[in-house]
């Protein structure tokens, strides 16, 4: 016995996912999700290598199955959505085969007629790959996702953030990049002399309107490759229904940018890592040397880890490192659980200079310690990263020999 392909229905509506149930038959076991639970549905199509997802119309609130659509969608470009619905009009059909839909279904349709449209559907090669590529789970950008976050407001990943952005824009001078700080205040965002009225909150209810003119033009560039935006959210944008939206102005960003660093403040970081844990390249948790916060890391890594995506890589950074105090840095990571791409010193003149003259540290007129020691180690992990990707590609040449 051949096992079935599974397939996922979006859907709150009893009725229809009844309907859905009895269409199919058995012939392909379908997957219920609600439609707040956008994220839920992303892993059970990586999980299951799930082709077809069915999402239903919602007469009360139409525009929701068009953004869960969109989110689908832009998340795995090959990713087959068919929209069902009791009723439906021109109007709404139109917004959703814009949104990416391949098929509209009416409860009032033959099974039979039904059951055949999905076996099309399925034989079907992707539209942009085809071959090997059909039916694989795959980004569908190459940005890199930096998130930064820590489990206690004291340890100032907004600072580090910030100052990460500027040492990557200046190991990749080529690449655009976008600093994101959740914790932006209304006069600044990070801790810089820089205030875009542009935000995400706009462009989570603007969604249509982000392209490279609307980046090019709202978000000016505060070195050249980098540009900052105020992440910050209203509680009304961090609600279980505005997950599609963040999710959505996420997949978009990725799709402009080649990387993206988000300060993540610890108040907001469970509906981030929620939301957006699947795109994330990396995640730095960051702590002081404090055995506290390091039971805590490790706690908030095995509660996120389902939210992260496989490839994503876990690493510890301490800040605020003495090294003749204990723990070591040794300690601490068998603490935390994870590897540690290093320690930086507290430096504390420099950073409140840099602070309050609202420029990067890198700009201050004297050396600073602090500075010297990420640039070192962000360095490290870039040629680290680099040889594993040679490694890697030497395997699967030497596989296929």
């Amino acid at each position: 016995m051949t096992n079935q392909e599974i397939v996922v229905c979006v859907a709150d509506d009893l009725g229809l996912r009844v309907w859905l149930e009895r269409t199919l038959d058995g012939a392909w076991p379908v997957e219920f999700v609600a439609s707040s639970d956008l994220t839920r549905v992303i892993k059970l199509v990586e999980a299951t290598g799930c082709r077809l997802v069915f999402v239903a119309s919602d007469e009360a609130n139409p525009t929701g199955s068009l953004r869960v659509i969109s989110a689908l969608v832009k998340s795995h470009p090959d990713l087959k959505v068919v929209t069902i619905a009791k009723r439906v009009t021109q109007e709404h059909l139109l917004k959703a085969m814009r949104a990416g839909a391949r098929d509209c279904f009416l409860a009032d349709s033959d099974a039979e007629e039904i059951r055949e449209q999905i076996k099309v559907l399925l034989s079907r090669e992707s539209d942009e790959g085809g071959g090997e590529s059909a039916g694989k789970a795959e980004r569908p950008h190459g940005a890199m996702v930096t998130l930064l976050t820590s489990v206690s407001p004291t340890v100032d990943t907004r600072f580090l953030t910030q100052s990460m952005a500027f040492t990557v824009c200046k190991r990749h001078p080529e690449a655009r990049i976008l600093a994101v700080d959740t914790a932006a205040s209304d006069r600044h965002v990070f801790y810089l002399d820089a205030n875009n009225r542009f935000n995400l909150s706009n462009l989570l209810h603007n969604p249509d309107t982000l392209d490279e003119t609307l980046v090019d033009t709202a978000l000016e560039e505060y070195v050249p490759g980098l540009r900052l935006l105020a992440g910050n959210l209203p509680p009304e944008d961090l609600t279980e229904a505005s997950n599609a939206d963040l999710f959505i102005a996420f997949s978009q960003l990725m799709g402009l940018f080649d990387y993206l660093i988000v300060n993540v403040d610890p108040t907001v970081a469970e509906h981030w890592i929620n939301v957006v844990g699947l795109h994330a390249t990396r995640l730095i948790m960051t702590i002081h040397p404090v055995v506290e916060q390091a039971h805590q890391a490790r706690e908030k890594l095995q509660q996120w880890g389902p939210e992260l995506s496989k490839g994503c890589e876990r690493m510890l950074l301490v800040d605020g490192f003495e090294e003749k105090v204990p723990p070591g840095l040794g300690e601490l990571e068998n603490a935390v659980g994870i590897k540690a791409i290093g320690a930086l010193p507290l430096d504390w003149a420099n950073r409140l200079l840099a602070k309050n003259a609202g420029i990067p540290i890198h700009k201050l007129p004297r050396r600073s310690v602090y500075n010297r020691k990420l640039e070192s180690l962000l360095r490290r992990v870039d040629e680290r990263l680099e040889a594993a990707g040679k490694s890697s590609k030497a395997s699967r040449l030497l596989r296929r020999a």
